[in-house]
């Protein structure tokens, strides 16, 4: 006996739902990233022009980290408003405190933007081509930060270890992140070693950093996700332990740490 099989009038209507609500969702999405896109632009703008005329007329490389800040905080504020990206930090430490190197995982160039908001005075370790980047770029580059080569690591530690501990004696806490590019959430990559000598050579703590951003904040001009970034802070790491053993034990933490905030 051959046995019929037809769908019936409720599961074709709970489809043709479920289509619909997708559709609605995805359209919903492209707007509100487009929007936020037109926003962020005319956003930039204004700091645009007030950063080129402290440039050239009276700034000072501290009224740029101010001016770099404020556009910072405005960026999250804005995405949390019209793409319904928020987000929750978590043991953010008090302003005020030693500097410090502050090590992150990294999964888009929201957590790149918000550190700068959320640490005063931050110094990020952060690739050249980021500075070419409208307005963020030209803060990086005037604030200044330490620009980093992909093809030249050699040099890039003989200048970057320097370069930190001035900016650490400044009072510049340093921020850095170590797997060298963007790391889906779930995927891992091991660490640069770079991280090891700067620990070794720089007098000061480092302050583990993971979060979820890849969740919400995918790439380029990617429609972008409403959801809840998680930020975490976790113990620091006081100075003048064994370099070798610090890095192996950060990477292991902070792996552990961010798949934990996978939902």
């Amino acid at each position: 006996m051959t046995e019929s099989r037809t769908s019936s009038p409720v599961s074709r209507e709970t489809g043709l739902e479920q289509g619909t609500a997708s559709s609605s969702t995805a359209l919903l999405a492209a707007i509100r990233t487009r929007l936020f896109e037109v926003v962020i632009f005319l956003w930039s703008l204004g700091f645009g022009a007030v950063i080129i005329l402290w440039l050239q007329w009276w700034g000072t490389p501290r009224q740029v980290r101010v001016a770099l800040r404020l556009w910072s905080t405005g960026f999250i504020r804005v995405a949390d408003v019209v793409l319904g990206v928020r987000y929750r930090i978590e043991n953010l430490p008090t302003p005020g405190g030693r500097p410090a190197i502050y090590v992150a995982n990294h999964q888009s160039y929201w957590e790149s933007i918000a550190l700068t908001s959320l640490i005063p005075d931050v110094n990020v370790v952060s690739k050249r081509d980021a500075m070419r980047i409208p307005v963020f770029g030209w803060g990086l580059t005037h604030a200044p930060m330490i620009a980093v080569d992909r093809d030249r690591k050699g040099s890039n530690l003989r200048r970057i270890v320097p370069q930190a501990r001035a900016s650490l004696r400044e009072g510049r806490s340093i921020l850095i992140f170590p797997e060298g590019t963007r790391v889906e959430p779930g995927n891992r990559r091991r660490y640069e070693r770079g991280l090891k000598l700067l620990y070794a050579s720089c007098d000061a703590p480092i302050v583990p950093i993971v979060h979820n951003a890849g969740q919400c904040w995918t790439k380029g001009f990617d429609l972008k996700r409403s959801g809840l970034i998680v930020m975490r802070f976790l113990k620091p790491i006081p100075a003048g332990r064994d370099p070798e053993r610090t890095f192996v034990q950060l990477e292991q933490l902070i792996n552990e740490e961010k798949d934990k905030l996978l939902r």
